[in-house]
């Protein structure tokens, strides 16, 4: 039997890893003048938001998968992709900024399916009222 939240469960572990990525993110903002700084990101191993978005696949017939679930898992990383400046730092301003918007899109998105799945909880333990 899988729990009555188990459908917010793997959304809490993407705001998770959203909210460790802006706090990191914002830890690079704040170098962008420190020599030598190299910025870094958060990567996430494959597979790991499978069941982020609420899709479960049922085996019913050979050749059908299961939902992928598990434990969140990232890691830190410099990013290789920014490009070193002259003083050695590899933080972008622009590129940075960038990042923290999309970032904090995809938060506010996911925070949007919590509360459509909270509220629909809601609407359970009323009897549809």
């Amino acid at each position: 039997m899988s729990s009555i939240l188990g459908g917010v469960s793997p959304l809490h572990q993407a705001l998770d890893y959203h909210l460790a990525r802006h706090n990191l993110l914002t830890t690079n903002l704040s170098q962008v003048d420190t020599p030598g700084f190299k910025a870094q990101d958060l990567v996430r191993e494959a597979n790991e938001f499978g069941g982020a978005l609420q899709v479960e696949m049922e085996a019913r017939a050979p050749g059908h998968f299961g939902s992928a679930g598990g434990n969140a898992r990232w890691h830190v990383a410099r990013d290789v992709f920014s490009p070193v400046g002259a003083d050695g730092n590899s933080v972008s301003l622009d590129r940075e900024a960038v990042k923290v918007a999309s970032n904090n899109l995809r938060y506010d998105a996911i925070t949007s399916m919590v509360k459509t799945e909270l509220d629909n909880l809601d609407w359970a333990v009323r009897d549809g009222k």
